[in-house]
């Protein structure tokens, strides 16, 4: 009925569809190909909580910031009132109270009118005396005089 050719033909063919079909459904069942896939939704579970959770800390700090300013102004205004009742309220006008300015230079963006110095972290020198590495900065007269007087005993003079 058929020649040998086709069906031989037919039966390779079959052969390697069902290589390939096998192949195909080993590597989607198999233990490490599922592995694969709960690890990989996993990681986007943890991508999408550490995205949540760095936006709330956002969203805090931003209204932290907001509730600080309201503070702010309204110490300011307290304040103020508080100034201006003593001024008025006190004898000759004398209040020990000032007002706040109004002006808010660091939020504003403006600079201090004092410009900032760098802390230093040694004392500095006073113009005609010694500086902070001098052997007897800070020493009393009396102990300077009693350390020279050790040091001439210590050490003979006949050298």
């Amino acid at each position: 009925m058929y020649e040998t050719s086709t069906v031989a033909l037919i039966a390779f063919i079959s052969l390697i569809v069902g290589l390939a079909a096998g192949a195909w459904l080993i590597n989607k069942l198999s233990p490490s190909q599922q592995n694969r896939k709960a690890l990989e939704k996993h990681i986007q579970k943890l991508q999408r909580q550490q995205q949540d959770y760095q936006d709330e800390v956002n969203q805090h700090f931003s209204k932290t910031a907001e509730l600080l300013n309201q503070m702010t102004e309204s110490y300011r205004d307290v304040h103020n009132h508080l100034a201006k009742s003593a001024s008025q309220l006190t004898s000759h006008g004398i209040s020990p109270l000032q007002a706040l300015p109004e002006d808010r230079p660091f939020i504003q963006g403006e600079p201090l009118a004092v410009a900032a110095e760098q802390p230093l972290d040694y004392a500095p020198r006073k113009p005609g005396g010694k500086g902070a590495l001098d052997e007897d900065y800070g020493l009393e007269k009396a102990e300077r005089e009693k350390r020279e007087a050790e040091e001439k005993i210590a050490t003979p003079t006949g050298l």
